[in-house]
């Protein structure tokens, strides 16, 4: 393969390393290649390098060139021009011809729509100039591969612009052979164009529920708060707690919070807004507290008491206390209905699919909101499956077309995919919809030499890194780019990190790039573990990448996804099942390939699906982030008892016995000798 002869350069040199923002941030530039990294990845930015239309800046290039020559390592070029990389002077124009992402509000947001023609065609040409720019300054052949971009999302919703709708219509009337039998399949009146289904996402990322897809008329914005105009008087450096009990009743969808809103002198908006989980109680009272410390230069707390839930939310018992003095509550009194103190807490209702649905009321010390629309007409499941359809496979041709715009600037040159928001797709697939980013899709569209994914253990769990790489492994070459730990980020320590690594290896990775070499809080690897522990885990993944060259993971079983497009009570609205399985075959030693349709499976192979988790074995699991800013992952909390019941049932089904010991990785080398490979 084309990645092969490139990185045959690496000669006993096998590719791991850093993403680095050199020379944007060169903090410890002079000692990387101290750290037994054997390449970096390494920006080509379009804010930087082409600031206007009539400006172009390259030498940044020089510069990385002439830092990977003294550090002696290869580079890995991110051609960063998806939308979320747009210059702004293009935005600007993007901006100018109506062809941004739209939310459902009709608001326009700050990025371009994939289907502007105003964009793409000025990205294409930022992409072919840069990698020409590229190739002909590096005359020492220093770079290795491309990739094709990367923070890549489509956030479904922000997908209402009429360019999302138009190629729509465009790709269902191809697919149902006209518009109106497209409709008439969705159960709407023949007459009409076709539309994207009204629905927006709703929870994804709570810590105790999996997102779900619902009509656009079920959700509601609404907040019991305190005057804008009497907001309360704060003191820098002081943490302030705001707490209250709070009761949801139907809980059909959303949650309700408190949120404190800092305002400085004059600020309208506020400066900064810190919110506290959101909840449902299920009918019993729950104390909710958040406790933050003033912004800086915030002078005053706006309170809000906020429901985003189809259903019933009372707030009793409001405090709000500084910690300097935490007997005096500052937060105003709830008055009985009809109270003299009546107006200390308004009521906005910021939001509302339903207006006539939303009532307020205030009795028996509680502030009370309702909203109770009549849904009968919602859009159908089949509607809603082809919106997600058309969605992930619009984004995967468009990543697919910035890779062959970089392949047709540079012939015979690796590009490895930065595929964000693949940490999503094993178990954390509401992330997927949410963002339309699916890893097969992607790599299915397009060829690439390296199928690199954004991957991430959930404190120290590596399953979560295997199971990507098992999704994957079959359409080409996986590789860990941005791997990182996204709970507790670099401080889950170098022992939890380099069995992260090697997990990913011996599972079929054929590279490792860490985030970040620096420049990120809590995702630094330089100069953070204590000297010696960074060096010896890119020993260890070099020493297990070798030893792996020419061979392959052994597949053993394949087990189906129960990923579907998460609406209406449509798949497994909880992962922890289909984690237990997938932790239950890696207990015996089996190597796994997770399909996304059994077409995909050979015929030979043992075939597994959530059929095979017997129900009475629990798998509670919750999503959790300590220190990192990304999105929380989900965390398998057991018991640990699941797993074991399970593997022993599916061992005698497999003929596998229960090995004793740690996980081990079974591999099959180049003269065709199966072996189980160890994580040490």
């Amino acid at each position: 393969m084309q990645l092969a002869i490139a990185l045959s350069l690496l000669t006993l040199q096998p590719p791991v390393g850093f993403v680095s923002h050199y020379p944007m941030i060169p903090e410890g530039a002079d000692v990387y290649g101290e750290s037994g990294a054997t390449v970096a990845l390494v920006r080509a930015p379009w804010e930087l390098i082409q600031p206007s239309e009539d400006e172009w800046l390259p030498e940044v290039i020089d510069e990385q060139l002439a830092w990977a020559e003294a550090e002696d390592v290869r580079l890995i070029y991110v051609v960063e021009a998806g939308p979320a990389h747009c210059a702004n002077w293009v935005r600007e124009l993007v901006r100018e011809a109506g062809q941004t992402m739209v939310g459902a509000d009709g608001g326009a947001a700050s990025d371009p729509s994939i289907f502007s023609p105003v964009y793409v065609a000025r990205m294409d040409d930022f992409v072919r100039r840069v990698v020409t720019e590229i190739r002909q300054r590096d005359t020492n052949g220093r770079v290795i591969a491309y990739n094709n971009g990367c923070e890549w999302w489509y956030p479904s919703d922000l997908t209402f612009s009429e360019l999302d709708r138009a190629a729509f219509e465009r790709e269902m009337a191809h697919r149902y052979g006209s518009v109106r039998a497209a409709r008439e399949a969705w159960g709407l009146q023949p007459e009409g164009a076709v539309e994207r289904p009204p629905v927006v996402f709703d929870g994804a990322g709570a810590v105790d529920t999996f997102g779900q897809l619902v009509d656009l008329r079920a959700r509601v914005d609404a907040s019991w708060c305190t005057p804008y105009e009497e907001a309360l008087a704060v003191e820098p450096g002081t943490a302030y707690t705001f707490s209250a009990q709070v009761r949801t009743e139907d809980d059909l969808s959303g949650g309700a919070l408190l949120q404190i809103a800092w305002l400085k002198p004059g600020s309208q908006p506020p400066i900064a807004i810190t919110d506290s989980e959101r909840v449902r109680t299920g009918g019993e009272w729950r104390t909710v507290s958040v406790t933050a410390e003033p912004p800086a230069g915030a002078d005053r707390a706006w309170l809000h008491l906020k429901s985003q839930l189809r259903g019933t939310v009372e707030f009793r018992n409001v405090a709000f206390r500084s910690a300097s003095d935490g007997t005096t509550n500052l937060a105003p009194p709830i008055p009985a209905a009809g109270g003299k103190e009546e107006g200390l807490w308004g009521f906005s209702p910021w939001a509302a699919g339903v207006e006539e649905a939303l009532v307020s009321e205030r009795g028996d010390g509680a502030l009370r909101t309702r909203y109770s629309p009549t849904l009968s007409d919602s859009p159908s499941a089949r509607w809603v499956e082809d919106w997600f359809d058309f969605t992930g496979n619009a984004v995967a041709e468009f990543i697919g077309h910035v890779a062959d715009v970089i392949r047709d600037a540079a012939p015979g040159a690796p590009i490895v995919t930065y595929l964000t928001f693949s940490f999503a797709a094993p178990f954390n697939w509401d992330y997927s919809y949410q963002h339309n980013i699916h890893p097969w899709r992607v790599f299915s569209a397009r060829h690439y030499e390296g199928l690199g994914m954004q991957l991430a253990a959930a404190d120290g769990d590596f399953h979560h890194i295997t199971a990507g790489v098992d999704m994957v492994k079959h359409q080409g070459e996986p590789w860990l780019i941005d791997l990182q730990d996204f709970t507790a980020g670099v401080w889950i320590g170098s022992q939890a990190m380099t069995r992260t690594t090697l997990s990913g290896i011996a599972s079929g990775a054929r590279g490792v790039v860490y985030y970040c070499w620096w420049g990120t809080p809590d995702y630094d690897f330089y100069n953070v573990w204590p000297d010696g522990e960074l060096e010896a885990m890119l020993s260890a993944g070099r020493d297990l990448l070798a030893r792996c060259e020419g061979g392959a993971p052994a597949v053993d079983v394949a087990i189906l996804h129960p990923m579907t497009v998460p609406y209406a009570g449509r798949g497994e609205p909880d992962p922890g099942r289909f984690m237990l399985l997938y932790k239950a075959l890696r207990r015996l030693g089996l190597g796994i390939r997770i399909v996304a349709s059994p077409s995909e499976v050979p015929a030979s192979m043992p075939f597994l699906t959530l059929a095979d988790v017997p129900a009475d074995l629990p798998a509670q699991v919750r999503r959790s982030t300590e220190k990192g800013n990304t999105p929380p992952m989900f965390k398998f909390l057991g018991p640990p008892e699941s797993v074991e019941a399970l593997a022993a049932r599916l061992a005698e089904r497999l003929g596998a016995p229960v090995p004793e010991g740690p996980e081990t990785f079974p591999w099959i080398s180049s003269s065709g000798e199966r072996s189980q490979l160890p994580l040490e």
